[in-house]
């Protein structure tokens, strides 16, 4: 066996020194620090919205003063149709933000939003918190969060989204919907000179709003929708009026018949409406049905009252009268046709829900018409119990309309009353069928 060198000695001995300088030379890095913002005083966006009173607010981080508020992203500004504002809700309301700088925030964000530095005041009429840091003011909670769009209408819009209105600033949905140009010529807003363009929408009813679109936006050159459908999007407002904002242009589908007897509005033999489609405490708005006022402000609204939808009318104290009318879709008369519904009122006073046909309905104007009341229906009154549906029977029409008559008729359900004398709460309609 041949022996080792001195130097393979020493060599050897050297590897645990260098071992252990080794190791004791291991570099360990320090974890960067968990961000942190300071909880404080938590309120809804219900809450925050009413500490407006007509002056600015500016948070400040003393130990007595609100400083957090829970919301989930519902626009951003991915497509281009916002900049440095985007909204947020919660389970009481929503609000703009105001943003110091662009980005950080995305639809579905669920985030705690630390208000110290930040202003709430309104811009033309609409509430926001103006300026938010992505950086200081806000901790992300959750990503891909959903809310579900609420459903309303045209005429909720023009009265509930102003400063206090309970629609500012939400995500809203609309049915039976159009752009008011059907040409196919317009687009949303001008791409090329990146000019924001308003574009107007309404119902059957002729109920409208304001949709506006950046010149920015990914959408901006694409061309208006020519038929009518749903819409999705933010009720903002500016001014004196709602307007809408696009955050996903696949949310607007647009595809069907227009409002009119040329589309899916063409006279029909039968009829069956339950009112399964109506909005809670939203004016009715139905495919091919006309709901409108001769007197007052008041139009027929629809309830849901657990698996139970039904269009609802009553007289309101700021009018001095109410009559309102909701109108079938046209109706191709043939003899031995009969008429059936259900009806309720609640807090009996009047008679206030009558029954009708015409022949010259022309779809909008209810009092230009020649009405020839319905006898023979069982309507609910003074002697039901309240909220109690009551059928009508099977009502022969044939008497209410012209002897040998065979063109086109609507039924009209009118309800009268008023805030000083006849002024049963509630009247109630549903199952409506004509065969």
């Amino acid at each position: 066996m041949q022996r080792m060198t001195l130097s393979q000695r020493i060599a050897i001995l050297a590897i645990p020194a260098l071992l252990i300088t080794a190791n004791s030379c291991k570099r360990e890095y320090d974890s960067p620090p968990v961000r942190t913002i300071p909880a404080g005083s938590v309120v809804t966006v219900a809450q925050l919205r009413a500490m407006y009173q007509g002056t600015p607010v500016h948070f400040s981080a003393s130990p007595d003063s609100v400083n957090t508020v829970y919301a989930v992203v519902t626009a951003d500004e991915e497509n281009g149709n916002l900049y440095k504002n985007i909204y947020v809700q919660d389970h009481t309301g929503a609000i703009t933000l105001h943003l110091l700088n662009s980005g950080g925030f995305y639809q579905g964000d669920s985030i705690r939003l630390y208000l110290v530095g930040c202003v709430l005041s309104p811009y033309n009429g609409l509430l926001q918190l103006d300026s938010v840091d992505v950086d200081n003011n806000v901790v992300k909670q959750a990503t891909g969060v959903y809310v579900a769009p609420t459903p309303t209408t045209l005429s909720a819009l023009l009265t509930q989204t102003g400063l206090t209105g309970n629609l500012q600033s939400k995500l809203i949905s609309l049915s039976g919907v159009e752009f008011v140009d059907s040409t196919g010529n317009l687009t949303y807003a001008d791409p090329v000179t990146q000019a924001t363009i308003n574009r107007n929408i309404e119902d059957c009813n002729g109920v409208g709003a304001v949709v506006r679109t950046s010149g920015y936006a990914n959408f901006a050159g694409q061309h208006l929708p020519t038929g009518k459908g749903t819409f999705v999007g933010i009720a903002s407002y500016f001014g004196t009026a709602a307007q809408l904002y696009i955050r996903d242009i696949n949310e607007v589908q647009m595809n069907g018949p227009r409002c009119g007897a040329g589309g899916n509005c063409a006279p029909v033999t039968t009829l069956s409406e339950d009112f399964s489609s109506v909005s809670n405490n939203a004016d009715v708005a139905l495919d091919c049905w006309t709901n409108v006022f001769t007197l007052g402000s008041r139009r027929w609204r629809g309830k849901v009252v657990g698996s139970d939808f039904y269009a609802e009318a009553s007289t309101v104290s700021f009018d001095q009268g109410n009559e309102m009318w909701l109108v079938s879709p046209d109706l191709i008369f043939a003899s031995g046709m009969h008429l059936s519904f259900s009806s309720a009122q609640s807090n009996w006073v009047h008679d206030g829900l009558t029954v009708w046909v015409s022949t010259n309905f022309n779809g909008s104007n209810a009092a230009t018409a020649n009405w020839t009341q319905v006898n023979g229906a069982t309507i609910a009154g003074q002697t039901d119990a309240s909220g109690a549906w009551v059928n009508s029977g099977s009502v022969s029409l044939d008497s209410a309309l012209p002897s040998g008559y065979s063109g086109n008729f609507v039924v009209g359900f009118k309800y009268t009353g008023n805030s000083q004398t006849n002024q049963t709460t509630i009247y109630r309609i549903d199952n409506v069928q004509v065969n």
